[in-house]
């Protein structure tokens, strides 16, 4: 992990040194005068430079994260936690799993329940349960890279899990009923000898369901013995990327109804922009909404954009024509914005007219409901008289904003 720290700091040094040495002297012509075509030119290059940066730093910080996590869930499943290093303990974790699914050592893992702290950390993808015959046929996927292929594709592809969502896990599947306070009540002045006033505090419920979001696939057989890739890692990869966009598209734009409550569907707006500006938003709009939410809840914002409002916040001028933006330099964290962190989610609409493309608030009030883990199984049976293998990956889940004064959106005006 030093050495994933040090390129880290490598990166957000070379796209610091490029901001300063080639685009903020871009920006400061942009005060004076209008860019040449070549000036505009270079400095696309350039903005487009800062997103591959800062995509890099992002996913070597989940890296990063990830080898951590998994070097401390296997000492606490190894139940000797000092005794070996973080490349020792991920690669102790992977043949004790593998031991596992050969029918060695069952009882030692059968009736594990994970901690607290450990339990996000699985459910996001880190463990999956597979079932095979032989190591090679699946058991070997459960190694490193592996495990983080399956967990990335979740926080990349949802803006809502690096924004900080809480995850539920329930070990069955059975709808799950919340109370909520949906009101305080109120108090009131009263005269002396004279009734006390004032009204109750009023409750309603949340109720999770499920969804499930899976997919099969068949590999001809020849292909998994002849191919020179690992076919059946890639597979596995693929269907944990998969499951991941349809539940990511889910928890951005779902409707509720035997699916998640989307974060589109499931908050008011806190602002509209203004008519004839195409849907984007101003540099007060942004201020307009930060402000819609109660002040609280600021402690634990964030904003979520679709890249196209990223993109379209980045080129906001101020009356001098400097750039309003600035990279914050920071090794490792999110960009900011308006002192919160910013994370970018595909899902989200882009900017348009009446679109719902940027939101702000606590999202840790934005719950994910998870039914076990994430399975992915391989079957030599399934598909046997067309000398397929096949793959299934599963995955049941449900999605609801918990406090509707926590998240507010931004939408577009209507022309």
């Amino acid at each position: 992990m030093t050495a994933i720290a040090t390129r880290i700091k490598e990166l957000a040094d070379e796209q610091r040194k490029a901001w300063e040495t080639e685009g903020k002297p871009l920006a400061d012509i942009a005060s004076e005068r209008a860019l040449t075509a070549d000036e505009r030119e270079k400095f696309e290059r350039l903005e487009r430079a800062y997103n591959e940066f800062d995509d890099r730093i992002t996913l070597l910080s989940q890296q990063r994260d990830l080898e951590q996590r998994a070097a401390d869930f296997a000492g606490d499943l190894l139940g000797n936690r000092s005794a070996f290093g973080n490349a020792v303990d991920v690669k102790r974790f992977a043949d004790e799993i593998r031991g596992v699914l050969n029918g060695e050592n069952r009882d030692r893992f059968t009736d594990y329940v994970p901690s607290a702290a450990e339990v996000r950390a699985i459910m996001s993808g880190e463990a999956r349960a597979l079932s095979v015959g032989v190591a090679a046929a699946g058991g070997n996927a459960v190694g490193k890279t592996y495990l983080q292929q399956l967990l990335e594709p979740l926080r990349q592809f949802s803006g809502l899990y690096a924004a900080g969502a809480y995850t539920l896990v329930t070990e069955k599947g059975e709808d799950v009923i919340l109370p909520r306070l949906a009101s305080f009540g109120s108090a009131a002045s009263t005269a002396e000898l004279v009734q006390v006033g004032g009204t109750d505090p009023s409750f309603n419920q949340v109720t999770f369901g499920t969804k499930r979001f899976g997919q099969f696939v068949g590999i001809s057989n020849d292909l998994v013995v002849d191919s020179l890739v690992d076919i059946e890692g890639l597979t596995a990869r693929l269907i944990g990327e998969n499951i991941s966009a349809a539940l990511g598209q889910d928890l951005a734009t779902g409707t509720g109804t035997a699916a998640p409550h989307g974060i589109a569907n499931a908050t008011t707006a806190g602002v509209t922009g203004a008519t004839g500006a195409g849907g984007a938003p101003t540099w007060e709009n942004l201020i307009d909404l930060q402000e819609s939410v109660l002040a609280p809840y600021h402690a634990n914002a964030a904003w979520v954009l679709s890249n196209s409002a990223v993109a379209s916040v980045r080129k906001m001028k101020d009356s001098s024509g400097r750039y309003l933006w600035e990279p914050n330099g920071q090794t490792g964290t999110a960009s900011q914005l308006l002192g919160a962190p910013v994370h970018r989610d595909p899902f989200i609409a882009g900017v348009g007219l009446g679109a719902k493309s940027i939101f702000f608030g606590d999202f840790s009030r934005y719950w994910i409901r998870l039914v076990g883990n994430t399975r992915v199984e391989r079957s030599d049976h399934a598909l046997f008289g067309s000398d397929q293998v096949a793959f299934r990956g599963v995955l049941r889940a449900d999605g609801r904003l918990m406090d509707a004064s926590a998240v507010k959106h931004f939408i577009g005006g209507a022309s």
